[in-house]
């Protein structure tokens, strides 16, 4: 098992659950775009959760894939087998136990551990747990025919049983006393990140804003992924500007190693160092 690295953001714990990691060509994930000579060919995208722990409350931030899911228009997340569920648990979190489930925005590798294969169906995982995720991105999926897969194996079972809630980004929607949803449109048009902010302490959870690092000192390199290519590059540099300023530990869905760092200014633009 991957070494879990605990955060202490204020008087909360903040640690990542791995499901896995996986080379990606560089020109794939942002095609059509020049890119400098520094860039490596290949790089390693993360999939994993963030777990927070308040004094109350165990609360998770995107679910990753899941297991058992049909996605042949997608063959890094069809049919996978990781241990995601046997590495919560090696990493103290009981499934039962856990408080909230947080979504940043519902692409497949965000969703998927929301449920798992129990007793010939698909049930929930955390099924104690409040699930939260956008009004508007959940009506969109619903509506769309190419996300039919996603709705049935990922979010029904959880609306079957109850447990989610939606909610209006838009708000900016707070939970647990230190969560608070931040609207960031582009890679989706209800994406959001979250914010964490404890005892004078700041953490930021972006969601997909990035995907690699070199995008820290690039911002304007557009993921084939994003839905609307320059509102997500103008919330990227919004959210890079307001990690530097805060001093916020940055907590990444798709970066490598840690997949942590702090963001700060240099020269006219930023960079990254991993923690």
């Amino acid at each position: 098992m991957e070494k879990i690295i605990r955060y202490q953001v204020g008087d909360c714990e903040v640690f990542k659950v791995i499901e896995m990691e996986a080379s990606y060509l560089t020109a794939t994930l942002f095609p059509d775009q020049p890119l400098s000579e520094d860039i490596p060919e290949n790089i390693t995208l993360s999939m994993h959760s963030w777990i927070v722990r308040t004094p109350d409350k165990l609360i998770v931030i995107d679910t990753a894939t899941g297991n058992g899911r049909n996605r042949p228009g997608a063959p890094l997340f069809h049919q996978l087998n990781t241990p995601y569920e046997q590495r919560l648990h090696e990493a103290g979190v009981d499934p039962d136990r856990v408080d909230l489930v947080l979504m940043t925005h519902l692409h497949g590798d965000h969703v998927g551990w929301n449920t798992h294969w129990q007793d010939g169906k698909w049930q929930p995982l955390f099924k104690n747990a409040r699930y939260h995720c956008s009004d508007r991105g959940l009506a969109s999926w619903q509506q769309d025919p190419a996300r039919q897969n996603i709705m049935a194996d990922s979010l029904t079972p959880i609306i079957e049983a109850g447990l989610l809630d939606t909610i209006d980004i838009s708000g900016e929607p707070e939970f647990a006393g230190v969560l608070r949803y931040k609207p960031t449109p582009g890679h989706t048009e209800d994406h959001a990140s979250i914010i964490l902010h404890s005892a004078g302490k700041y953490a930021f959870f972006s969601g997909d804003l990035m995907h690699n690092e070199i995008q820290v000192k690039q911002p304007h390199l557009a993921s084939r992924f994003c839905a609307n290519s320059e509102q997500a590059e103008a919330q990227r540099r919004l959210a890079l500007g307001w990690a530097a300023d805060h001093q916020a530990l940055w907590l990444s869905s798709h970066f490598a190693q840690s997949s942590a760092g702090y963001i700060s200014r240099k020269d006219d633009g930023f960079a990254w160092c991993y923690n």
